[in-house]
């Protein structure tokens, strides 16, 4: 809880019919965009709920109002004196001087506040900059972009130019800026955190601590805040760590902070020290720690966490909840890493101070393989996954600290990663537990080898180099859309997080090109030995279908956290699958007609089609085409269609299944998936209807094969996609059929098995 200043202590006296009711009593914030941020101000006094225990996120703003949210989360000093039509007596003047003689309101050409009159978005951007500056010389202009921009007033514009360069101001999902528009509770609350959050005023309930100095030459302390730091100690004797340099990068919603440090003699050091802080745009800061070896002997680390003003802790362990099932998997082989250690509760008596999900230590050697052509192909070989820390607590002190122990290996990658927040990670125990088992049911498909440079994960055993243990980081696994889906789902601040460091992870990936706005076109990095006996294909290389992941979970990110900057990362997409026809990176079926291949790499052969793929490239560029009016994304999508219409009949099998793909030379193998190619055909004839394009009536034939395979062979079919059948006209090859799941008797397309789109986007 913030402190309370004296204007506040009297406005709370007037103003009677709000209260500060928890966050977690709020009846109408459970499912808004802006849950997380009216927590965290409610919790902090800033922003206050009302007795009936609602917070009414979609209620319009007034002047007056939106200048005591920033008087209370600056904490201003009281005022004497207001304007005419704020009369001493009124509720508002305690806020209205104090914010008068910040300098936040200046009133108008008549010397007015106009306290009462709703405020737009451009006098949100005014206020929020003259708050900036009052806490620092944020002088800053980022060029607009908006598509609005020029509605966006005089006396408005350049304090808009200086919010959006510091991230107050991000416009909409559809890149506007709205400067009219009158701001609700749910966007003031979200424009005040940002604020507090940029000028590190959230959670500050602690008193600000002295940092203090490394106890002896083999160890580095590093601020977080002013009241929390981290400390990386060798503990082995005789192996100092000497500071050398430190760097920053900015990404979307967050900020990497890399702190660089010799291991050994700096003169002549036997390897480095790593430390990156990525703070997310809500206060929560990942901790990367990474040991680079090249000596003989074994170390011992710990990276310490001391949390101060606290007296207690409990640990949630994953592990609670069952263990996880290492067992062979065909194309992978056996996965040895599992998840992290679990999340670390800090508590002041019963009050939670701090939360810390902790990662466990990984041990690695870098592979690779260089080609002729100046390129290579990298990976990791995970030597293993290790697990060991203390915990203590200090009563005189009020302090709990937390150590991770690390093994620093000798001629090895030690890794090592956590998550410090000052609010919990999760809103209840159900939630956090649900999440834990499933992680332990899916583990491989949740990340827990997190690093500053993004996720590590198995590789299939065809990669070149060859080790049975390889890990790399796969684009599909980099982007977060599996976060994004939790998410979207319950709001808990945990799968935010994850999200956020996800789109870091691609940024990082990609040079910085997805914050310089460019369009990030992502190579994999390791060779698929498949691909290279087959096609002479070798890292780097781009993969479509991982390419088509990360744009959807940008795009989807975009949407559900109202990031205008991701807002055109479909089109990026979209732009690159019109392009791969002057790329040569197409297998032509007819002058006129073509579909994309899969991969693409300078100097290899062209690689196959999968036939879910195309149809989903094509429905992705339809989609396209309804946001945007783009002609070129219309007639590329019919290009594709024609060259899947122009190899019937070949596509049906003497079963009359489908060919799941075809290659370069136009000969067809692979076995199909069971129903999601049905579903992608049905919904492209829906796509056609949408579109203003005439339905096909090969895809019709292509759909009656294949149902009439499923049925003939007792092969189930979800009810929806039942319904999807008999919709559109295919009733009389279904009637006999009952559905593999439980159904609702009407066509719901949210209840829809997931398509190509959807799966490429989670």
């Amino acid at each position: 809880m913030r402190k309370i200043g004296g204007s506040l202590v009297v406005f709370l006296l007037v103003f009677t019919f709000t209260l500060q009711v928890s966050a977690q009593t709020f009846s109408d914030v459970s499912n808004h965009w802006a849950k997380s941020e009216i927590e965290s101000l409610t919790d902090e006094g800033v922003i206050l709920g009302y007795e009936d225990g609602t917070f009414k996120p979609d209620a319009q703003v007034t002047r007056g109002q939106f200048l005591a949210y920033l008087v209370r989360a600056l904490d201003l000093p009281a005022g004497n004196s207001a304007f005419p039509d704020v009369p001493t007596g009124s509720r508002l003047y305690p806020d209205i001087a104090a914010a008068k003689k910040a300098g936040l309101i200046l009133g108008n050409a008549d010397g007015l506040a106009k306290a009462n009159e709703p405020v737009t978005r451009s006098d949100v951007a005014v206020m929020l900059d003259r708050a900036m500056q009052l806490k620092g010389d944020y002088k800053k202009r980022a060029p607009l972009t908006f598509t609005d921009a020029a509605k966006i007033g005089q006396y408005a514009y350049g304090a808009v130019e200086r919010m959006t360069f510091y991230n107050l101001i991000r416009g909409t999902a559809d890149n506007k800026f709205e400067p009219a528009k009158i701001a609700t509770r749910g966007e003031s609350a979200v424009f005040i955190h940002r604020l507090m959050s940029k000028l590190d005023l959230l959670g500050n309930s602690k008193d600000p601590i002295e940092i203090p100095k490394p106890a002896d030459n083999q160890e580095v302390v590093i601020p977080i805040h002013d009241y929390q730091y981290v400390k990386v100690r060798i503990n082995t004797r005789g192996v100092p760590l000497t500071y050398n340099k430190q760097t920053t990068d900015s990404h979307v919603l967050s900020t990497d902070t890399h702190y660089y440090y010799h291991m050994g003699n700096a003169s002549k050091p036997l390897g480095s020290l790593q430390v990156t802080l990525r703070k997310l745009d809500n206060g929560d800061t990942f901790i990367f720690t990474k040991f680079l070896h090249n000596g003989d002997n074994t170390y011992s680390a710990s990276v310490i966490m001391p949390f101060s003003q606290s007296d207690n802790y409990s640990l949630a362990k994953y592990a609670s909840h069952g263990t996880v099932d290492q067992s062979h998997n065909s194309t992978f082989g056996v996965d040895k890493t599992s998840h992290p250690t679990g999340i670390l509760s800090v508590k002041n008596g019963s009050t939670v101070t701090n939360e810390v999900m902790m990662g466990k230590n990984y041990i690695s050697v870098q592979r690779q393989t260089n080609y002729a052509n100046g390129q290579r192909s990298v990976i990791r070989e995970l030597s293993s996954e290790l697990e060991s820390y203390n915990l203590y607590t200090d009563q005189a002190r009020k302090l709990v600290t937390a150590h991770q122990n690390v093994s620093v290996q000798s001629k090895a990658i030690s890794e090592t990663w956590a998550l410090v927040s000052e609010k919990p990670l999760f809103a209840n125990a159900t939630n956090r537990n649900d999440w834990f088992k499933r992680t332990i049911l899916e583990y491989g498909s949740i990340n827990n080898w997190l690093t500053a440079d993004g996720a590590y994960t198995k590789l299939p055993w065809s990669i070149e180099p060859g080790y049975k243990m390889g890990y790399g980081r796969n684009i599909g696994r980099l982007q977060g859309g599996i976060y994004l889906t939790a998410y979207n789902g319950n709001k808990e601040r945990y799968f935010r997080d994850l999200v956020i460091n996800a789109v870091a992870d691609l940024d990082v990936f990609s040079g910085g090109a997805i914050t310089a706005g460019k369009s990030p076109i992502f190579k994999t990095e390791y060779t698929s030995t498949w691909l290279k006996n087959t096609y002479g294909t070798t890292a780097p290389y781009i993969d479509t279908r991982h390419n088509e992941n990360a744009a959807l979970f940008l795009k989807n990110t975009a949407e559900a956290l109202a990031v205008s900057k991701l807002a055109d990362a479909n089109l990026r997409y979209a732009d690159f699958l019109v392009n791969q026809k002057s790329l040569g990176n197409t297998i032509a079926v007819t002058p006129t007609s073509y579909l994309i291949a899969d991969y693409y790499a300078t100097g290899s052969k062209k690689t196959h089609v999968s036939l879910n793929h195309a149809l989903g490239e094509m429905r992705f560029l339809l989609n396209t085409y309804k946001q945007t009016g783009n002609a070129d994304y219309l007639k590329t999508a019919r290009e594709l269609k024609a060259g899947i219409e122009n190899l019937h009949p070949k596509w049906i099998r003497a079963s009359g299944d489908l060919w799941y793909q075809i290659n370069g030379s136009l000969v067809f193998s692979g076995n199909d998936y069971d129903w999601l190619t049905l579903m992608d055909l049905l919904l492209s004839q829906n796509a056609f209807v949408e579109s203003g394009i005439e339905r096909s009536t090969i895809f019709d034939e292509m759909i009656r094969s294949k149902t009439k395979y499923l049925v003939d062979h007792n092969i189930a079919i979800k009810g929806q996609i039942i319904l999807l059948l008999q919709e559109q006209g295919f009733g009389d090859l279904v009637k006999n059929t009952s559905a593999a799941d439980a159904s609702s008797p009407k066509l719901n397309e949210e209840d829809l098995p997931k398509d190509t789109l959807d799966l490429l986007a989670e």
